[in-house]
């Protein structure tokens, strides 16, 4: 079934890889709609420049904050039915993957991956501590990072998270002791798996993802990528991905696909290899200042209490 949108969830702090993922996709893709969902929580970020050369769009936000991954469920939440890809900013398309996927009709494509008990505790939920919440869940033996899925539109209701999430900004998740990760993951995982067992959606796994650090992306050439031959799945870096802010990426496992992305999108911005290099170690070096204040603040009581003071004046200021 035909994928007629791709959504990119991006905040300030990874818009550096949010860049690099919408190069990538326009390396295979220079017409498909390509739809960022921005969260202010790191603060507001100019997305002028992206949209204007890339033919990217910005999705009517229905709040300014969301966290950690909670502005995917304004998506998944729109009334009407539409056909789309969700891919994390920390990714790039080895290949044209579109015309694979689109031979699936089920509601929902995930990722097919392996899951211990260890990792099924770690980066989703406690199956027994669910149950307390929901006596009739059934774990059905896999789970699947969100980071990448095909689904649809209208299928999902916000009634479904009702009782997990309060709806502030930013999301607040509930019950941490069953979900045991945080952000939308595992709460995701839970609700389709218990919308699969009562068959109300259907949903087909399939591996169309490797990590970053995996055998299979090191075995990716840069010139294969260069003709447009490619290879048939995305590469996201979930699984380590520190240091992305550094310029030179180096502790990143193939750091040369994500910086060869990175020279496509500056090369059709037409911003020289001089300047890219001087923006940055700008954005590096702004963002490791804002980090220094930040702790500093947190760290300082008679700084953060100056700043209080401020803040109450100029609050009774407006008020008067």
């Amino acid at each position: 079934m035909k994928i007629e949108v791709i959504y990119i969830p991006c905040t300030k702090r990874d818009f550096r890889l949010t860049r690099i993922c919408v190069a990538s996709i326009r390396h295979w893709y220079p017409e498909i709609p390509i739809v960022l969902v921005k969260d202010l929580i790191f603060r507001d970020f100019d997305t002028t420049e992206i949209e204007q050369h890339f033919n990217v769009s910005i999705y009517p936000q229905n709040a300014r904050i969301y966290g950690w991954g909670f502005s995917k469920f304004e998506v998944f939440l729109e009334e009407s039915k539409k056909r789309f890809l969700m891919l994390d900013s920390d990714i790039v398309l080895a290949g044209p993957i579109l015309e694979m996927l689109e031979k699936y009709n089920e509601d929902w494509v995930v990722i097919d991956e392996p899951f211990t008990m260890e990792t099924l505790y770690r980066w989703y939920f406690d199956p027994e501590k669910i149950k307390i919440h929901d006596p009739e869940f059934s774990f059905p033996n896999f789970t699947f990072n969100t980071g990448q899925l095909v689904g649809f539109t209208g299928i999902l209701k916000r009634h479904d998270f009702d009782k997990f999430i309060e709806w502030s900004e930013p999301r607040v998740q509930l019950f941490r002791e069953a979900f045991t990760f945080g952000g939308e993951q595992p709460l995701l995982n839970y609700v389709l798996m218990k919308k699969l067992s009562k068959k109300e959606i259907t949903l087909h796994r399939l591996k169309f993802m490797v990590e970053g650090m995996s055998a299979e992306s090191k075995g990716v050439l840069i010139e294969r990528i260069k003709k447009r031959e490619g290879y048939p799945f995305i590469i996201h870096w979930h699984d380590g991905k520190d240091g992305v802010m550094i310029p030179s990426m180096k502790n990143i496992s193939r750091n040369d696909l994500l910086l060869f992305f990175e020279d496509l999108y500056y090369r059709k911005v037409g911003v020289s290899s001089f300047n890219q290099y001087l923006r940055i170690q700008y954005e590096y070096k702004l963002e490791l200042l804002r980090v220094f204040m930040i702790n500093t603040i947190r760290n300082n009581d008679k700084i953060r209490g100056i700043l209080k003071g401020i803040v109450n004046k100029y609050d009774k200021l407006f008020r008067s």
